[in-house]
């Protein structure tokens, strides 16, 4: 038996070579109580079992031991001999065990059709490989998130096991066929998804921030001010808690014994459904857009009339150029043509038309509701709210919110919320309660000068003389 540690802030991994018999199990303990002596802290412990070819119980009480003093300990590429043990002796119960994952090789193995990396591997499985960036986490989350929207109800692809293909990970899942589904059929199905809401303090991530993510990685390439333009298109989404497929196209329904199902579960999660939409729509082709895409409308949309669901499709298309944008590093690093293409792309398509994309983007949302629950919450009596701060909670931004107290509201936000002040200080002046001198930052403003002339405007004499 051979045993090799290496250290690297607070990881001490352990790599044990060869048997851990009766005889060796002190050696394998000295050996490690070694490597932690020479540490200076340790936070996480991983067993390298990948090489391991036979543990006793002694072996596995020196891991138990290792493991009542460190909780954050794992044993990682265990063979299948070896697991057993583990298994047998329920000593996996109580340690994290991770077995070693079987090779699987691609060659002569026939590609799905209109699949990328998915191939046939028998008549009943198919293999679908993923980019050598991905770790083994992506994955069991991957496997994770599609067994959770399983359990909602949701027609899903359940992957049988995690294998890896060279120094790539593959997910081996029951034989799907690769088909146009059926528009209507599409429409049904996606709208049965964005009907179930789910916590947004569960287990699914929120899409609009991963959809802010991949904008923001845009910047190295298209520049500060398009990655602002994107984001703010974003923005004017309201907060959901839908659930989403997370990265929609006509690739991620297939069938399966004669059902549809949705596949590539990865991107799975929660917010608002159009972004889903936009995914789909920035998938088709023109002709596709076309036609396939409006019978699919008619049927998601349902009882919607045409004038609504023509407004619903000009939201979709502007929000479906975010997609179209960040499509630029779906498969790595872009080449410096590319780049320049997607650069010229943008301003055509974005740069010369912002004040038209902005005037175009609008979402139903219930301002006075939302504007009445912060009220109720007193949220003008904090000195350092504004109009970005209302936005922000609101799911939107300025530009809507200016918009609601102009158009619907006729008055400024600042005069709104200076007027939702002074009547509060009304009311601590008639209370008598609290002196004149504190009022003032009691209902939220900054300075005493500006308070009172306010003040002034409104009830016609200043807040001593109206005490009076």
């Amino acid at each position: 038996m051979k045993v090799e540690t290496t250290y690297n802030s607070g990881l001490l991994t352990i790599v044990i070579d060869g048997r851990v018999d009766a005889a060796e199990a002190s050696n394998l303990q000295n050996s490690i109580q070694s490597a932690l002596d020479d540490c200076d802290e340790v936070d996480e412990i991983i067993i390298d079992a990948s090489k391991l070819t036979f543990i006793s119980s002694m072996g596995l009480r020196v891991i138990l031991a290792l493991r009542k003093n460190y909780e954050n300990m794992r044993v990682i590429g265990v063979s299948s001999d070896v697991f057993n043990v583990f298994k047998i002796t329920g000593f996996h119960k109580i340690i994290t065990v991770e077995k070693a994952l079987e090779q699987v090789s691609i060659d002569g193995c026939e590609k799905v059709h209109g699949m990328k990396d998915v191939y046939k591997l028998t008549e009943e499985t198919v293999l679908k490989v993923f980019p050598e960036r991905t770790t083994k986490e992506d994955v069991d989350n991957e496997v994770a998130l599609a067994k959770e929207v399983f359990v909602l109800g949701i027609p899903t692809a359940m992957a049988f096991d995690i294998v890896k293909v060279g120094e790539r990970f593959g997910l081996i899942y029951e034989s799907t066929t690769p088909a146009l589904i059926d528009a209507k059929v599409l429409g049904d199905m996606l709208r049965n998804m964005h009907e179930l809401k789910v916590d947004p303090e569960g287990k699914f991530p929120f899409c609009h921030d991963i959809e802010k993510e991949q904008i923001s990685a845009l910047e190295p390439y298209l520049g500060k001010e398009a990655v602002d333009n994107l984001t703010q298109m974003l923005s004017v989404l309201p907060d959901d808690s839908s659930l989403l497929h997370g990265n929609l196209s006509l690739d991620c329904v297939m069938m399966q014994n004669g059902e549809p199902i949705f596949t590539n579960m990865s991107s799975v999660g929660y917010g608002n459904p159009v972004l889903d939409l936009a995914h789909l729509y920035s998938s088709l082709t023109d002709e596709q857009k076309k036609d396939y895409f409006a019978e699919f409308l008619l049927s998601y949309y349902d009882m919607e009339s045409e004038d609504t669901i023509a407004k619903f499709r000009q939201n979709i298309e502007i929000l479906s150029m975010i997609m179209d944008f960040t499509s630029l590093l779906s498969d790595g690093e872009p080449t410096a043509e590319s780049v320049e293409i997607s650069k010229k792309q943008f301003k055509e398509r974005i740069t010369d038309h912002w004040d038209e994309i902005l005037s175009h983007l609008r979402f139903k949302m219930d301002f006075a509701e939302e504007i009445r629950k912060l009220e109720r919450k007193n949220f003008y009596l904090d000195s350092e709210v504004d109009i970005d701060w209302v936005a922000s909670r609101l799911g939107t931004n300025r530009h809507y919110v200016s918009d609601y107290f102009n158009k619907v509201l006729h008055t400024t936000f600042n005069d709104y919320i200076n007027g939702m002040r002074l009547d509060y200080a009304e009311h601590l002046i008639k209370e008598g309660r609290i002196p004149m001198s504190q009022i003032v930052f009691s209902a939220g403003f900054n300075n005493d000068h500006t308070f009172r002339r306010l003040f002034k405007q409104k009830f016609g004499c200043l807040p001593s003389q109206y005490k009076k």
